[in-house]
């Protein structure tokens, strides 16, 4: 199938979703308090959002800067819904208001109208317009001096993150998405589910299903490897015991001081008993943290010519076997990110 018809296909795609959503066009009706005047020569009315906010603006003007409204203005989705009238109506209630003014000064050359600064929300909102109509091209002069000035969200703040982690993908920020994705994975808590994040973004679902599940494979990694290091202190005596020195059927002295400390210091980092991933409400690093602090005590040499029993304590074990979980974790972002992250900034002339 050529670039053109997958274009093509896309774009059909998108004014199904309209055309679904809003119903046909109809005749503009008189000005109102709820009007927003952006082309007072204009000859087309949107309405966006819930509360019905009123947008009059040039259509020729929409049609040039995106595709899609083209096809929905000019092609078969409103050809026979004008009846040759010179204003007409367009409903948009899935469009945000603030966002979609903003859009529309840009796209009316108005520069006054756009601020020098965005937090990361505002920015989030026009970026999913602009992509949503295929015209994120209008953002370029202002994309260094928006990025330059976004503050980084929080490591509690994962709405943010994924918010950041949009804008730097819809921008072409190819540094910055790298690491906000790699922060996600590490420093995002267990707050939300996959579900409730994809219905509150409603963007990228398989990048936010990918991070999820790397995340989870991380958790799960670390608690099984304290989990299976108790099962081993606690095994019977016919199975190979932790101890280098115990003998069949001989004391477990050495093992219970080591199962003791664990479990104490688990019991203290609310980590006791071991949670399922699911009811973890903390994140990787914070994971990390509480494992490689765990205090681990052996009964050393308990006689001057006894068994030395230093070289039982695991904590070199834990702690090689945790770093080599961080280093070995899948890379969240995938060539199909980079493709797309390379394709947008060579639109928007990114520095990054």
């Amino acid at each position: 199938m050529s670039a053109d018809l997958i274009e093509e296909g896309a774009i059909h795609a998108k004014l199904e979703k309209i055309s679904i959503a809003n119903g046909t066009t109809k005749p503009a009706q008189e000005e109102t308090s709820n009007t927003v005047t952006i082309d007072p020569r204009g000859d087309l009315t949107l309405r966006t959002g819930c509360s019905g906010k009123s947008l009059l603006v040039c259509s020729r003007t929409l049609l040039r800067i995106s595709p899609v409204f083209q096809r929905m203005l000019y092609g078969f989705f409103g050809e026979s819904t004008t009846n040759n009238s010179s204003q007409w109506t367009v409903n948009l209630p899935e469009d945000e208001p603030v966002a979609f003014e903003l859009f529309l000064y840009i796209a009316h050359g108005f520069t006054q109208k756009v601020p020098h600064e965005l937090p990361i929300d505002s920015l989030f909102n026009l970026t999913k317009l602009t992509h949503h109509y295929d015209a994120t091209l209008l953002l370029k002069p202002w994309v260094p001096q928006w990025i330059s000035s976004l503050r980084e969200p929080k490591a509690d703040d994962e709405i943010g993150m994924y918010k950041m982690l949009w804008i730097d993908l819809e921008l072409g920020q190819r540094r910055s998405f790298g690491l906000t994705a790699r922060r996600i994975v590490m420093e995002s808590s267990s707050l939300y589910t996959t579900e409730d994040l994809i219905g509150e973004l409603e963007v990228f679902p398989d990048l936010i299903e990918r991070v999820q599940r790397i995340r989870e494979q991380t958790f799960l990694a670390m608690l099984d490897l304290i989990r299976n290091l108790t099962e081993i202190l606690t095994t019977v005596d016919k199975k190979p015991r932790w101890c280098k020195h115990a003998s069949y059927m001989g004391p477990h002295r050495c093992e219970s001081m080591i199962l003791g400390s664990i479990v104490f210091c688990m019991t203290r980092a609310g980590l006791w008993p071991i949670p399922d991933i699911e009811n973890l409400q903390e994140s990787v690093v914070g994971l990390y943290r509480s494992l490689m602090n765990l205090v681990i005590h052996d009964i050393g040499q308990p006689e001057k010519k006894g068994d030395d029993h230093h070289a039982c304590n695991p904590k070199q074990f834990l702690t090689e076997r945790l770093q080599r979980i961080l280093a070995e974790m899948a890379d969240p972002v995938l060539e199909t990110n980079r493709k797309q992250l390379d394709t947008q900034a060579r639109k928007l002339c990114s520095t990054s």
